[in-house]
């Protein structure tokens, strides 16, 4: 039998759809605002697409990245601020 989602303990229900896909769960105040799609990733750095909810520059936000896609990285959830937001994506440093 084919398993339909795959399941993480920080993003809950990861549908078929964008399982394999580049995707972070992104956490503002608290509270889990979705998934989003990872463009370009590096040691410092990370650019989402677009998604439901758009972030004003200085917007603090934690990432989980439960893919593993942050360059040694020490821990899966990683604190972030948006530095940059343009048609090319939301871009986050920490």
């Amino acid at each position: 039998m084919e398993q339909d989602n795959a399941r993480s303990i920080q993003t809950g229900e990861v549908p078929a759809l964008v399982a394999g896909l580049p995707i972070v769960n992104v956490w503002y105040g608290g509270q889990s605002i979705g998934l989003y799609r990872v463009k370009q990733v590096d040691e410092r750095a990370m650019v989402l697409k677009h998604g439901a909810i758009s972030f004003p520059v200085g917007t603090p936000l934690d990432v989980v990245d439960f893919q593993r896609l942050i360059p040694n990285s020490a821990s899966l959830r990683v604190s972030t601020m948006v530095v940059d937001n343009t048609l090319h994506g939301i871009r986050l440093v920490w």
